[in-house]
């Protein structure tokens, strides 16, 4: 054959097993979907049905069932007692449940207790309420990979070497932080806004970005300019909050070396910066809509955030 049909025997060979080494890797490989609040699901399996449309949630340390899919599976409390669970505008309980499985792809997920919250009320308009939220007991042992480009999420191992090519995106350190009395442990990092840098919940199952009124006094956004302002009951309920709430459009916010422009912003004092003793200080929740033309990865055990580069195909299906 000769030494060039070896050598091209050869290659073939190699692009096979790198191939092989890169189904290795990831472990999951799911499509996902952004809702029109800017939310992340994906397909989740319980006890052998489904799928299930799951929230990825970042800012959430258990997976989540709503009350029409516990209802579905037929699932009774596993426990005596309530679970401590917290949302945006305050501290709530729900009732523990213990499915067989959840199963991701070809992943089964075993031994985690759930909680039950109670329906997603309010979904996007046009858009189906989720069934549940994926949180961290499920994700935090792999590196999760979001493909704008594919719309896919990936769960790969953390220690092999197709998360390498991630690893040289620009990153950010995530600090993991222990909430008081509360089964919760959430992941800060640092974020300029403007010209001001910020402390910044990243919370993947928050559809919006958000500053306290400290961090906007910074900037040069004064609450005395809305005192009298009245606020929607629809958003106090959302929020917990009492205080103004003023929309701020055309912020510029970094992180992790990446500048995204033109960003429209929430200024609320809501009651999830107090729960985390945030309410004395400049902080802020960033959620998936800021970077919704991104695709990104988060290695939990490295403590990383890496964003990728901005997607074109994504950018031009953006509205004008």
């Amino acid at each position: 054959m000769g030494r060039y049909g070896n050598k091209a025997i050869f290659l073939t060979l190699a692009v096979l097993l790198a191939a092989t080494v890169v189904r290795a890797d990831t472990l999951v490989d799911l499509p996902y979907r952004i809702g029109g609040d800017g939310r992340v699901s994906t397909d989740v399996f319980v006890d052998g049905q489904g799928p299930f449309s799951f929230i990825l949630d970042t800012a959430s340390s258990r997976t989540m069932l709503f009350e029409h899919l516990r209802q579905t599976l037929g699932l009774a409390p596993s426990e005596a007692g309530m679970l401590k669970v917290y949302a945006m505008n305050n501290i709530g309980t729900a009732v523990p449940v213990k499915p067989r499985e959840l199963r991701l792809a070809d992943q089964d997920i075993r031994d985690l207790t759930l909680g039950v919250l109670p329906d997603d009320v309010h979904p996007p308009e046009g858009e189906k309420g989720a069934d549940g939220i994926l949180g961290m007991d499920a994700l935090s042992h792999y590196f999760l990979v979001m493909d704008h480009d594919a719309l896919r999420v990936r769960l790969m191992d953390p220690a092999t070497l197709g998360t390498d090519v991630y690893r040289g995106w620009p990153s950010a350190e995530l600090t993991p932080y222990r909430a008081k009395d509360m089964d919760v442990t959430l992941w800060w990092l640092r974020a300029k806004f403007g010209n001001q840098t910020v402390t910044a919940l990243m919370d993947l199952g928050s559809g919006i970005t958000m500053l306290n009124w400290i961090a906007a006094e910074k900037l040069g956004i004064h609450r005395s300019s809305f005192d009298k302002l009245p606020v929607p009951q629809d958003l106090r309920d959302a929020l917990g909050t009492l205080e103004p709430v003023v929309t701020v459009k055309g912020l510029t916010i970094t992180m992790a070396e990446r500048t995204f422009p033109a960003q429209t912003v929430i200024v609320a004092n809501a009651a999830v910066f107090r729960y985390f003793g945030l309410d004395n200080k400049a902080a802020a929740i960033i959620g998936p809509a800021m970077l919704r033309y991104n695709s990104l990865a988060i290695d939990f055990n490295k403590r990383r955030l890496y964003i990728g580069p901005t997607s074109k195909a994504a950018l031009a299906d953006a509205p004008s």
